[in-house]
């Protein structure tokens, strides 16, 4: 069973302060790192670290550091569809971590340096990849009609809708499931939800709309997800989260997208599928970094009694 990402990929420079500033406020650091990350190599790390089979497609500076490429390597990621383009560079992130929150800016470089509209459907090994897989992720770090090309090609897309924007209806009607965070969700809703129900009720709204299914993260709360039945039914539940002890919570949503994606491709069902990724998420926030920090299956299934049985929301 293949999952395949496209997306994003970010050389990731995170510092690590005490508290994070205020605007026009300068603080020192107490360390800094560098790291691979970029929410498409997140969530491809996260996939098969939750025992997926991942192809990875993206596109990177000319002349990247090939060192960059070696936990991916070291994952059993495929990179075949990793592409350079020349005179670009690679995409970076400026991370600043505190007591758990982080503040990001990301410079997207070669993300955004995909081929034109006309070029991307003669992309062979790339829409051959996306025909045949299980699953496509896809999030908001790449240029929209990049999206909408994976869209297009696959027989079951997940959207990661971040950073969060509004979008097309048509784009919308592919996702199954979209999958936003409460930020995000008022992006594409309009209202940032208060509650579960609230959370619930919006994604309600938005399966009422023509989107198949919908996850919103609500942080250490946990989740709700709803979809539309084959009977034109609306369900769905709250999946609360696990209680821990919160170390970085930088690139855990990817942790909790790439279990989810591996959990569906498997031909999990998507209650199933959000309790797995509840459980990577929880993990992933309990150790500092994004792919150092993401949970192999064995240790998702471990946590897996730990996990709040999910509630059953009505409208």
């Amino acid at each position: 069973m293949t999952v395949v990402v496209v997306g994003s990929v970010n050389v990731d420079v995170v510092s690590e302060v005490e508290r994070l500033p205020a605007p026009g406020e300068t603080v020192l650091a107490s360390g800094s790192r560098t790291n691979l990350g970029g929410k498409g190599s997140n969530q491809a790390v996260a996939a098969a670290r939750a025992g997926g089979r991942v192809e990875f497609v993206a596109r990177i500076g000319a002349g990247a550091d090939p060192g960059l490429w070696k936990s991916l390597l070291e994952f059993g990621i495929a990179l075949t569809a990793v592409r350079e383009i020349p005179g670009s560079r690679t995409g970076t992130a400026y991370i600043t971590v505190a007591g758990g929150e982080n503040q990001i800016v990301v410079d997207p470089g070669a993300n955004f340096g995909w081929e034109s509209d006309a070029e991307l459907d003669g992309l062979s090994t790339e829409t051959g990849l996306l025909e045949a897989a299980q699953v496509v992720v896809a999030q908001l770090e790449v240029p929209l009609r990049v999206v909408n090309w994976a869209a297009s090609h696959a027989r079951r897309f997940i959207l990661n809708a971040a950073p969060g924007t509004r979008l097309p209806v048509e784009l919308l009607r592919r996702c199954d499931p979209l999958v936003v965070n409460e930020s995000e969700l008022a992006a594409v809703s309009g209202t940032e939800p208060d509650t579960p129900q609230q959370a619930f009720e919006q994604a309600r709204a938005l399966c009422l709309r023509g989107v198949p299914s919908v996850v919103a993260t609500l942080g250490a709360a946990g989740s709700v997800w709803a979809r539309t039945t084959a009977e034109g039914q609306v369900t769905g539940a709250y999946q609360p989260a696990p209680q821990v002890d919160t170390v970085d919570s930088t690139g855990a949503g990817d942790a909790f997208v790439g279990a989810l994606a591996t959990a569906l491709a498997e031909g999990a069902d998507l209650g199933e599928a959000v309790t797995l990724a509840t459980a990577a998420g929880a993990l992933a926030v309990q150790a500092t970094g994004t792919h150092s920090s993401y949970p192999t299956r064995e240790r998702i299934t471990a946590l897996l009694p730990d996990v709040p049985r999910p509630r059953t929301l009505a409208e």
